[in-house]
């Protein structure tokens, strides 16, 4: 790929490259995190998926039976596209059924990050009416596939991790009742300077789990303590993390994991990401049977609407949940 087509606006790097630097720039990891393999076809799989949640955070998830091919071609045909087709889908709008963008919200940001982003909030009963984009032509099969069976393995696992809280089964379901996902493929260009930019700054997920497909470049990186460790891409799997609507819900007993993105001056970098969330319009605040005397609620109530428009317009850096 060339990577000149990408980031959206090439023109804001050459007339305004110093908006792309960090003021912090990002040091070289050379340390890995050690983190759990959930395997869906283990015996062990209920008991494995509940002790990562509750002491990792993030995991790889193994034998999940998606085909991740197919749609990491897609996006990688999107981004290759001419600019004036991808520019077609181009918006600010948070909500809008697809968003093609740079950063996050570039008008508003003083720095942005290196990246491209295709992004599209999918409901599971309306994915065959969902405006998917028009190129590549196979965008509208693979994706949806690849929403059902990220619908599917992510009620799997709500069913397991409440049970998990000592919740009843389905607990977690009503309270994800309505269920939306967030896709999001991000494209990072290779970089002039990779030690002064960052293709996402340190942050938590918004929604409440996020799978991610990424390929065998690397640049995904989580902060454990104060350090920062290099997230291996492991061939096949899918890497697995709490976002913040889990967090609030669980009253803090599943933590979401502060995450970044590094660049490089050699290759691009494709990932796609997808977040399953709650309803946009659910007041989400901890689950009242987690709250009691000695475990009072450690997080106040906001919808998930609200909470993903101050994510993108004003708080992205960091964990924005709301401590009680």
């Amino acid at each position: 790929m060339n990577d000149l087509s990408s980031l959206l606006t090439w023109r804001l790097v050459i007339t305004c490259l110093h908006r792309y630097m960090m003021p912090n720039g990002a040091a070289d990891v050379s340390r890995y995190a050690v983190l759990p393999i959930v395997d869906l076809a283990s015996k062990s799989f209920e008991r494995d998926l509940v002790d990562a949640c509750a002491k990792y955070g993030m995991f790889y998830v193994k034998n999940h039976g998606i085909h991740t091919e197919d749609v990491m071609r897609c996006a990688l045909e999107f981004f290759n596209s001419p600019s004036e087709d991808k520019m077609r889908y181009y918006t600010e709008e948070i909500f809008t059924p697809v968003r093609y963008c740079t950063s996050m919200m570039p008008s508003k940001e003083e720095k942005l990050e290196w990246h491209d982003h295709l992004q599209m909030w999918l409901k599971e009963e309306s994915l065959g009416a969902h405006p998917w984009p028009a190129f590549p032509a196979s965008y509208r099969d693979v994706g949806s596939e690849y929403a059902r069976n990220i619908f599917k393995l992510g009620k799997r696992m709500l069913l397991v991790m409440s049970e998990g809280l000592g919740l009843r089964t389905n607990r977690l379901l009503e309270a994800f009742e309505d269920m939306v996902l967030l896709t999001r493929a991000n494209f990072y260009p290779a970089c002039p300077n990779p030690r002064q930019a960052l293709g996402m700054e340190g942050h938590t997920d918004s929604g409440g789990l996020t799978f991610v497909l990424q390929d065998g470049v690397g640049g995904l990186q989580l902060k454990q303590g104060e350090d920062w460790y290099n997230v291996r891409p492991l061939e096949g799997m899918l890497v697995v993390n709490m976002g913040d609507q889990l967090e609030v819900l669980s009253n803090g007993r599943y933590k979401s994991i502060l995450h970044r993105v590094m660049v490089n001056s050699k290759s691009s970098r494709l990932s796609v990401g997808a977040f399953l969330g709650p309803s946009l319009d659910a007041e989400i605040s901890p689950i009242p049977e987690l709250v009691s005397q000695e475990s009072p609620a450690k997080y106040r109530s906001r919808t998930y609407r609200d909470y993903m428009h101050e994510v993108y317009t004003e708080h992205f850096s960091g964990k924005n949940v709301y401590v009680a």
